[in-house]
């Protein structure tokens, strides 16, 4: 069985303004959410891939359906982890500051987070689950997000599969694993 993993291609849009209040960002990345992404030329390898399953957020059902000829399965169970910042703070900081905060709280599971790390990673451990129960002997491929994409290669890593671990995954780059 090989699973390819994706990252979405990267999202067409900056901030009117990079410094911003915690409110500014939690809007920034609303629209994050909601913006079409850039696209950029993909290398799928040898494989062929008999099914492709992606995040049904817009930047990545996009990616999925200009990379794979076929249907697409499109799950909220691939979607990014989600960044906040629930206070209203007016200290102006950087958007890759508040992204830091915002991954850190994450990480150390701060109830300001709407999922914590533990859950994230029963999510992906669900889905891994899912795919060798339904998709036994066939070529997976998987457009998800940078976040979740580490959650599931840490599961895939720790279940024996095969493949190169990865820092900061790079938009629109296939990550194969093999078990």
């Amino acid at each position: 069985m090989n699973i390819g993993l994706v990252r979405h291609f990267k999202v067409d849009y900056e901030p009117d303004n990079r410094w911003m209040t915690s409110d500014q960002f939690n809007q920034w990345v609303e629209r994050y959410d909601l913006s079409d992404v850039c696209v950029s030329a993909f290398l799928d390898g040898d494989l062929k891939w008999d099914v492709c399953l992606c995040s049904d957020l817009y930047r990545a059902a996009k990616t999925a359906d200009i990379i794979y000829k076929g249907p697409v399965i499109k799950t909220a169970q691939l979607r990014e982890i989600r960044m906040s910042w629930p206070s209203q703070s007016k200290l102006r900081l950087h958007y890759y500051v508040w992204q830091m905060i915002a991954r850190l709280a994450w990480y150390f599971s701060h109830p300001s987070q709407e999922e914590s790390r533990r859950e994230s990673v029963l999510r992906a451990r669900q889905f891994i689950d899912h795919i060798e129960e339904t998709y036994q002997q066939s070529n997976v491929l998987i457009v998800s997000h940078g976040a979740f994409m580490k959650c599931l290669t840490q599961e895939l890593l720790r279940r024996g599969y095969k493949g190169k671990r990865f820092v900061h995954p790079k938009n629109g780059k296939l990550y194969t694993f093999t078990r």
